[in-house]
Formats: C-alpha cells, structure tokens, sequence
C-alpha cells in the first residue's frame, strides 16, 4: 500500500506520480498567453504574440517575434494519509516567428517539451521469495522535448492554412531500488534508460470573418489534426549493487541500447472564438486525445485509454492606443480547463480542473512581460490513490521587432 510520496525537487516542472505513466504528463504548447485564458489557442488570433497551437494562425504576425518563458509551481500530494508539499520550475519554451511576406506567410522556429517525467514514489512491499520486508523507491526524471518548424500560408481573406514539423528528441530515465533494515549495509538497483527520437507533424486550418454585425466583430474557428508518429527507441537496463551511502560498489549492463519503436496515436482539435482585434476576445478549445492506440516499446506503465483536453477563456485590452494610461495598456485573461488524461490510474479516470488567470504588462513599443497563473487539482485519492492540489505560474517575455521593412527614406 502506498504510504508515502516524495517528489525529487529538480530543475523540471511536472514533478507528479502520475508523470510515471506513459512517456509521461503530455504538456501544453501554450505559451504564458495562453495559459492565463484556459490553455486555448486553436483559433483565436494575435499580431503581438506567436501562436505554437494551431500553425495556420501565424499569418496574424505582421511583425517579428522572440518569445521565452519559464513555469514555477507549488504543489500539495496526498494519498489520503500522508502530504507533502514542494515547488519546481524551469524554462518552458523559446520560440521566435517573422513573416516571410507580410499578411500571406509567417514561419516560426522553438523549441519546448513535449512531455514531463518527475516522481518518486516509495512504498512499503515483501522481498520476492520471502517474508523480508522491504522499502521499495521507484523514481523517474527527463521526458521528450520537441524542436519544430512551423508555416502559416493565408489562402484568401477568411481561410489559412499552416503545417507543423517536429523533431522529438531526449530520455526518460527509471530506477527502482530496494532497501531492507539498517542492519543490510548493501541494496540492489535497477536502472532504466529509454531514448527516443523521431518526426511528428501537425496540421492546421483557420476561418477568420471580420465585420460581422456591420461592426469590427470577428469571429475564427480553428482545427488541427497531429499524425500518428513512430519514435525509435533505443533501451538500456543496468542492474547496480549500491551501498548505504549511494556509492555503486558493482553494476552489470544487461540491455545494451536496444532498438525498438514507440507509437504516439493521431489526436485532433477545435476551436472557436469571437471579440474585436486588440479589444476583446472570448473562446473554447477541445482536444480529442486517443492513446488506447498507443504502443509503448519498453517501460511503459499505465492503461491508455480516451483522453481530451477542454478550455474556455476570455481576454481584454481597456484600450491600447491609450497612452495617458498605462493600465488601459495591460491586457487581462480569465479562463478554466476541464481535462481527462490517457491513462487510467488505480483502474480510474484521472481528471484535472483549474481556473486561470493572467495578465500582459507593455514594455517599450511593442513589446510585454507575460504572467499566467493556474490553480487547480488533479485526481482523488479515493479513486487514483494519490491527490494533487497545485498553482502554477507562467512568465513569459515578448519582445516584438519590425525586420526586413523596406525602407522608403535614407
């Protein structure tokens, strides 16, 4: 029975027991913008921000782009008995966009994770073959990250289309350990390397109408599909014989880099927003998430299963032009999630819901400071054993430049 759980406090977000599932938690390609407005980003449109959620709304960005942000995070774990509490953070995402023709092609170039290992579970359990009792410690770090390349192409003047290439990448690296009583000087070690790499590709379509009721309303709706993807990944299992001070006093490599294939499943979403360009704007998001396809080559635990993503959001600038002003300038966001993951845990369908808010600080002329915050909780522990109650942080920065303007005067 579960009796204890205790997070290594790294430089990664998503420390979490339920990140041992899978190639662990799926992230967000959000950026802090997003996330102060319920994660979504499928449709609604910005000029002053780059989109990294759906590729075809990147022909919105008339001026070049550099974004770079971090998450913090503060979290509350328990099993119903014991609770622990503790903070992690690191960079999130670097990302910069420019247009290639202004107002018909936008590329963009970043880099992100994909999906986020962290736990350290222990545990109460009886030596194989015997009645020894013995403290069992399973502990997981890494995750995937993702470089992309992505293209958005206006057609007309209501529809754009725009591609994503991914390049995925890094290890997720076990350990399982067991200790028996003080007077056992000597413990043995399992140790577990999987290596992934491969392509994902993302495709994306975007319907913008402006002028609707005579007056500047608009409204976008959005989808993107995510093709099926197949990681190469190579496996390395060494057994270690450790010593109560951690040194490795005799190991042997069993699995030497063995080669085999993940399979990521396909997953598809929408959405659609409405409200007047730097103004205001409301909208929603769903993500279909199918891992009941998934096939992990080697470690994999947990049930996959139907999974998907829900967000609403709201946003609005007082006034922008507003230069008497400075908190007329700041754009404010509200927004929630409602979220389902792939995995059953404890037999069980692992929910998270949250509220968000978040708020853009001007700097300079067209560039801002970007603060997301999330609260909320994820899984029961009557149902899935183990209860997370968080609150994250977002901080982003855009800084937003005229490049490749050319000049009428000298």
């Amino acid at each position: 029975m579960l009796f204890l759980v205790a997070l290594a406090v790294k430089a990664q977000v998503a420390s979490s027991p339920f990140s041992k599932f899978g190639i662990g938690d799926l992230a967000n390609n959000g950026i802090a913008q997003n996330q102060g407005m319920g994660g979504i980003g499928l449709s609604n449109p910005s000029p002053w921000y780059m989109n990294n959620q759906n590729p075809a709304l990147l022909v919105f960005n008339r001026v070049t782009v550099f974004q770079g942000g971090m998450q913090m995070e503060r979290k509350s774990i328990t099993d119903g008995t014991n609770t622990q509490n503790f903070a992690s953070g690191n960079m999130n995402y670097l990302a910069m966009a420019f247009p290639v023709v202004i107002s018909k092609w936008t590329t963009a170039l970043g880099i992100m994770p994909y999906s986020h290992v962290n736990y350290k579970l222990s545990y109460s359990d009886i030596a194989t073959g015997s009645v020894v009792p013995i403290t069992r410690t399973e502990s997981g770090s890494g995750g995937i990250n993702q470089f992309y390349w992505s293209n958005g192409v206006k057609l007309n003047k209501y529809f754009a289309v725009g591609v994503k290439a991914s390049y995925l990448f890094s290890s997720i690296v076990t350990q399982d350990v067991n200790t028996f009583s003080a007077a056992v000087t000597t413990y043995p070690s399992v140790y577990i390397r999987d290596y992934f790499n491969g392509l994902n590709f993302t495709g994306g379509l975007s319907f913008h109408k402006d002028s609707l009721f005579h007056k500047n309303y608009q409204l976008n709706i959005g989808a993107v599909y995510s093709t099926k993807s197949t990681l190469n990944t190579q496996h390395y299992v060494r057994y270690e014989l450790k010593s109560n001070s951690g040194a490795t006093i005799d190991s042997s490599t069993v699995v030497n880099n063995q080669g085999g294939k993940t399979t990521l499943p396909q997953n598809y979403g929408g959405g659609i927003s409405f409200g007047r360009m730097d103004k205001w704007i409301i909208g929603a998001d769903f993500t279909y998430l199918d891992f009941k396809t998934f096939n992990g080559f080697t470690n994999s635990v947990g049930t996959p299963t139907v999974g998907y993503r829900s967000g609403i959001g709201f946003e609005i600038t007082p006034d922008i032009s507003d230069f008497t002003s400075y908190l007329n300038r700041v754009t404010y966001r509200l927004g929630a999630t409602y979220e389902k993951s792939p995995y059953l845990v404890s037999g069980n369908p692992l929910m998270d819901m949250a509220a968000t808010a978040g708020f853009s600080l001007p700097v300079g002329r067209l560039s801002t400071l970007d603060l997301g915050f999330k609260l909320g909780k994820r899984g029961t522990a009557s149902q899935n054993s183990v209860e997370e109650n968080y609150f994250r942080v977002y901080f982003g920065i855009t800084f937003n430049d005229q490049w490749f303007i050319k000049r009428k005067f000298d």
